[in-house]
């Protein structure tokens, strides 16, 4: 009996005690559950002795927002069939965060920060091993609000910790498996950390991570394994929605890519930061490959292989091993929109390859690009790069060949460009400097314009050095180019070559030297490029005339009736054209003791100056200077002294107004001369008053093809001449000066005619010496070359009736290009004059129709 009691009174306790244990338990969970601000509410329970079983159980959380989470059926075990025990079943969960009023529905830092603090408080709590089933999360996104679907398994067994999580969006399904070693373990303590995941049931990425520690410091190795992706534009469009990133803007996925990553690294017990972290000493290899070409923005498709290994031993990282095997295909690239289409490759393949390492620990590579397209491109290269804190990279050898068959610019054609060049050198952070080595050479077979054509045009680029500092660079150099063949409506069609040097950089750009045409024609050129003008300035050589023309071999339209066969000539120009102004023009030239023909005229002793000068829409012509001493068209003429200008504009640059100080002519022993004046030359035809003074009978007589006739006396007069197309003379005046002079004409042909006629007897015998006191006569002069003269001559012979007065009225006509040609028609004249005039003759000649 009494044992009966003792074991009633030992069950009454024990379930007292349990009872009492059960209300703390109520107690401090409802007090914890008020700390938190959590409300916990359930359809229904159910009690066993392994655990809690709840039916549509809810959790509500309102501190800092609102958390919703709610439960199909919860099962918290406390002693479940297998380990670990205490185990936490949730089947169709639902959860929902709410940031409080006011906040940005985006999570903030502090917002994950409190989560994060809230699951670290509650960790020693939470049961062993979490399973939720068929679990939805409504959370904060970037985009608004997100929805998380899936399953998660989480398990802590002793000090591994694992988890296992599927989640899904549609048809697609992603698969987290991760498993930490070391977890309760000691700081020292070896950790370990494996993580795979698959995407609709294909691997992934598969990581592998141990930590372990050394005397001070912690060893960090791992492998990091991507396995060839397939299609995961739906993950890209499901981030997008947790980060705000344009989907539709991100490259595609690359298809089949893979790689694979080793590190070690020697990382400080206190845990560093990520700079920190790259600044540890160790090794890194990665090997990546990318079989399917893949969009690169803004550069093109790429694939191909590539495989880096690193190491960091004095506190910096350097290259041991670089390999690359890429290709780039740059169809509808961006940036070759911004190149001539001939310049334009589809495709480009790059190979990187290791060489021995030298003493220095230099990183030696061979490097070979080819280029596939309309531009065709290899180059062959050995590079060392210096990975000290301050690296050099130096260029042993580089060999580049391009070629181009056709390349359109704006409005000119390039058919058959070569490019060879030989490069070396070195730059750094600070310095640059690359040479162009020997043979180095541009080629282009012909260059077409819309005036302009060049045939076989070669540029040597060798001793060229581009150097300065990386971010301000300058070019120079020598540089010679040869053009075989140049063609130009103003040129005539040779070869030219121009010989000098290159300075450019971003600022400024300098060309220098001297151009050199195969008629024999040569210039100093310069000419120089600036952000705000560009200038050019040419030197003519000086030409002596003796050993040949090289204008009249180069200029197209040089005249063609002008010979110059002695004499010098020289000219310079300036060129300006300043931005967003006016262009500026300056030429000048000048010639001295030239000597020539023009047509059938013959030139000695011509000096002459001209200054042209372009501002604008305004020309201006200056002849400050122009002599000659003798001017031959059949009688000479001479001297000339003529000072001039002349000013128009560029859209009629025939019709401006000239203006002379200066213009007067010798003539048989007299002169020609215009008083000053201005002409406008936009009318249709020009009256110049010539004033004739002086002219010399005795001179005249002496070069007037007229058998027996002479004389003498001074002439004066005004010859309205008329410039309309051609020449002409109207209603002129001359006279002899007072007080007359006297004439002789012994003709045995006219005294024979007298001596069958008395009244021409008179005449003849007067003439024999007629002492005259005027002498008038009208002058004409038509377009077409005739001269009519109607001449009043008044005076007498003394051996005739004693003197008697004698009035003579006299009509001449001559044609002047004829009596002219027939005066030049002797041995004295050059070949080139007898055969214009030769063929001038048969011009004026009528042909006889052919029967």
């Amino acid at each position: 009996m009494s044992r009966r009691r003792f074991w009633l009174s030992t069950c009454v306790a024990i379930l007292a005690l349990l009872s009492l244990l059960a209300c703390y338990v109520g107690y401090r969970v409802q007090q914890l559950l008020e700390e938190q601000h959590i409300e916990l509410d359930w359809q229904r329970l159910s009690l066993s002795w392994r655990g809690l079983h709840f039916q549509d159980a809810s959790l509500v959380q309102r501190r800092d927002g609102e958390l919703l989470v709610q439960s199909g059926q919860l099962q918290l075990y406390w002693l479940a069939s297998e380990a670990p025990r205490y185990r936490l079943v949730a089947q169709d969960l639902r959860l929902s965060w709410q940031p409080a009023q006011g906040e940005s529905e985006s999570p903030s830092d502090s917002d994950l920060a409190g989560l994060l603090q809230t699951l670290s408080n509650a960790l020693p709590w939470l049961p062993r091993h979490i399973e939720l089933r068929n679990a939805q999360a409504q959370l904060p996104c970037a985009s608004g609000r997100c929805t998380l679907q899936g399953d998660v398994d989480l398990r802590l067994l002793d000090d591994i910790l694992q988890l296992h999580t599927l989640l899904l969006r549609g048809a697609h399904r992603a698969k987290l498996q991760a498993q930490l070693q070391g977890l309760g373990s000691e700081l020292n303590s070896p950790r370990q950390l494996q993580l795979n995941l698959h995407l609709d049931d294909q691997p992934q990425i598969a990581l592998h991570s141990d930590l372990q520690a050394q005397a001070d410091a912690l060893q960090w190795s791992g492998e990091l394994e991507v396995t060839a992706l397939q299609d995961m534009a739906w993950l890209a469009e499901w981030l997008s929605e947790w980060t705000l990133l344009d989907s539709a803007t991100l490259p595609g996925t690359p298809r089949q890519a893979g790689m694979n990553a080793q590190w070690q690294l020697q990382a400080p017990q206190v845990p560093p930061t990520f700079s920190e972290l790259l600044a540890t000493s160790g090794w890194l290899r990665v090997d990546a490959q990318l079989p399917q070409p893949w969009p690169l923005p803004g550069v093109g498709l790429v694939s191909g292989e590539l495989a880096l290994d690193l190491s960091n031993t004095l506190g910096r990282w350097q290259a041991r091993r670089l390999n690359a095997q890429l290709q780039l295909d740059t169809q509808d690239a961006p940036w070759l929109a911004s190149l001539p289409s001939g310049l334009r490759p589809r495709q480009l393949q790059l190979h990187l390859a290791p060489l021995d390492g030298d003493a220095d620990e230099a990183l030696t590579l061979l490097l070979n690009v080819s280029g596939h397209g309309p531009l065709e491109l290899q180059a062959d290269a050995e590079l060392a790069l210096h990975q000290s804190s301050d690296w050099a990279l130096d260029v042993r050898h580089l060999q580049l060949e391009a070629r181009s068959k056709r390349m359109d610019l704006a409005d000119s054609r390039l058919d058959d460009l070569r490019l060879s060049v030989g490069l070396k050198g070195n730059f750094t952070q600070q310095q640059l400097q690359l040479s162009l080595a020997d043979r180095s050479r541009l080629d282009v077979q012909r260059l077409r314009g819309a005036e302009l054509d060049l045939q076989q045009a070669q540029a040597a680029l060798a001793g060229i050095t581009l150097s300065g500092t990386p971010s301000a660079p300058t070019l120079s150099g020598p540089l010679s180019l040869r053009i075989q063949r140049l063609h130009h409506p103003q040129l005539q069609a040779q070869g030219w070559q121009w010989q000098g040097s290159v300075n450019a950089d971003a600022g400024s750009q300098t060309l220098d030297g001297a151009l050199l045409a195969d008629s024999g024609l040569s210039m100093a050129l310069r000419l120089d490029n600036t952000t705000n003008a560009l200038n050019l300035n040419a030197t003519l050589d000086e030409l002596f005339l003796r050993a040949g023309n090289p204008l009249a071999q180069t200029l197209a339209n040089w005249p063609p009736l002008m010979t110059l066969e002695n004499g010098r000539i020289q000219g310079n120009t300036s060129l300006n054209l300043p931005s967003g102004k006016p262009l500026q023009l300056k030429a000048s030239l000048a010639g001295k003791g030239l000597a020539g023909i023009y047509d059938r005229t013959t030139l000695s002793g011509v000096d002459a100056e001209l200054h042209l000068q372009l501002s604008g829409d305004r020309l201006r012509l200056d002849l400050p200077q122009l002599s000659a001493k003798q001017l031959d068209p059949g009688i000479e003429l001479g001297p000339l002294q003529l000072q001039a200008s002349y000013q128009a504009s560029l859209q009629r640059p025939l019709a401006g107004s000239l203006t002379h100080q200066r213009a007067e002519l010798g003539i048989l022993g007299g002169s020609l001369s215009l008083a000053p004046a201005t002409w406008a030359l936009e009318q249709p035809s020009q009256l110049l008053p010539l004033r004739l003074s002086g002219l010399d009978l005795q001179e005249l007589f002496r070069v007037y093809p007229a058998e027996g006739l002479a004389g003498s006396g001074l002439i004066d007069g005004t010859l309205p001449l008329r410039l309309a197309g051609a020449i002409s003379i109207e209603q002129g005046l001359i006279e002899a000066r007072p007080p007359g002079g006297q004439l002789r004409f012994h003709s045995p042909r006219i005294r024979a005619m007298g001596q069958a006629n008395p009244g021409m007897k008179l005449v003849t015998d007067a003439l024999e010496d007629f002492h005259y006191d005027l002498l008038s006569s009208s002058v004409d002069y038509d377009q077409s070359g005739t001269l009519r003269l109607g001449m009043r001559l008044h005076g007498q012979n003394p051996a005739i009736e004693k003197g008697r007065p004698i009035h003579f009225n006299i009509n001449l006509e001559e044609d002047i290009p004829a009596l002219l040609a027939s005066l030049q028609l002797t041995d004295k004249v050059s070949g080139i004059i007898q055969q214009r005039i030769q063929q001038w003759m048969r011009q004026r000649v009528p042909q006889e129709p052919k029967e």
